[in-house]
């Protein structure tokens, strides 16, 4: 009798020994899945931010706009990172010479500054231009067919533009219109704003046209 008492016993000890090392085992997972999926979160951020900087110019490059329509449309643009999420960009259309600011998230390029200035402009450190409010929104993920922001629309990730620099392909093109005016931009990866256009309606109902389009990077 006290052999059979001692058997239950034991068996009931070893299933609350499994049940706890089961209990274990699943909490470990729990945490595993939990570390694993804010790890999958913090990758794909990073992934966003880079396919975002994609379409920028090179750090330290200058781009060179052909202009037809008006005398103003042909411009320099240079281009400066002051860190991975500050970049800088000076263009100089021959009339004035603007220092633009833009800043990089996880989901979009902000255009947060935007003033006329000398030759050699002071630019504004990283601290700063994190404070900024957005002036506007140059480009939003997701880069897909369809998705508005900030008044623009994107028609296409696969257009194909063809310039004396380069013939690209699967280039972005985004549209936005406000009152007689019809502006497009295009953007190539690894080189940014490739082509403008501007399209305005007259009260004669013609249609006047103003375009920018990259002749050379260096």
């Amino acid at each position: 009798m006290r052999q059979i008492i001692f058997l239950c016993l034991a068996l009931i000890l070893v299933g609350c020994t499994n049940n706890s090392k089961t209990e274990r085992q699943e909490q470990t997972s729990l945490a595993t899945n939990h570390d694993k999926t804010q790890t999958d979160e913090q990758n794909a951020k990073q992934l966003d931010a880079g396919l975002i900087t994609d379409y920028f110019p090179p750090d330290g490059s200058t781009a060179y706009f052909q202009g037809e329509g008006n005398e103003f449309a042909s411009y320099t643009l240079q281009t400066s990172y002051i860190d991975k999420t500050s970049i800088a960009q000076i263009e100089n259309n021959g009339g004035v010479i603007l220092l633009k600011v833009y800043r990089i998230t996880n989901a979009a390029i902000e255009l947060v500054y935007m003033e006329a200035v000398d030759e050699a402009p002071t630019v504004p450190t990283a601290q700063e231009i994190a404070t900024f409010p957005v002036i506007e929104t140059i480009l939003q993920q997701p880069l897909q067919v369809g998705h508005r922001f900030d008044g623009w629309v994107i028609l296409s990730t696969t257009a194909a533009i063809t310039t004396s620099f380069a013939t690209f392909h699967n280039v972005i093109e985004l549209s936005k219109t406000k009152d007689n005016m019809t502006t497009t931009k295009y953007f190539a990866k690894g080189v940014g704003l490739i082509h403008t256009k501007d399209e305005m309606k007259t009260n004669k109902e013609e249609v006047f046209t103003v375009t920018s389009t990259l002749q050379k990077i260096e």
